[in-house]
């Protein structure tokens, strides 16, 4: 629905499949990056470009808390004494921002910026 531009329909069918199944807002609470991405597209393509740069503002900051809730893992790691599940974070952290998710966004907010 998403590819076909039909943003309305499509976010009317992906909330039937959050846990309250109405509220448009726990898709962006859930993290749901896909969604979000396939209708800052639609928005784009249909020229709602202040539309289309809040969702990717929206979905940078997802990015944004995810780096910040690295910083509570950093601290549990130490006070555990878990030295594997901290190499896998430092790993995690430098990937994050090569996340294909990520790059779209940040092309996508520079195409708009070019608009």
């Amino acid at each position: 629905m998403l590819q076909s531009d039909q943003v309305a329909l499509a976010g009317k069918t992906a909330v039937l499949f959050t846990k309250d199944g109405g509220q448009h807002n726990n898709l962006h609470d859930m993290q749901c990056m896909w969604y979000e991405l396939a209708s800052d597209e639609s928005y784009f393509r249909h020229g709602d470009f202040g539309r289309a740069l809040e969702k990717f503002i929206a979905v940078e900051k997802h990015y944004a808390d995810i780096t910040e809730d690295q910083f509570d893992f950093h601290s549990y790691c130490l006070r555990k004494m878990a030295p594997r599940a901290y190499v896998g974070k430092l790993k995690f952290k430098d990937w994050l921002h090569s996340h294909a998710y990520f790059h779209k966004v940040a092309a996508g907010a520079i195409r708009i910026e070019a608009e």
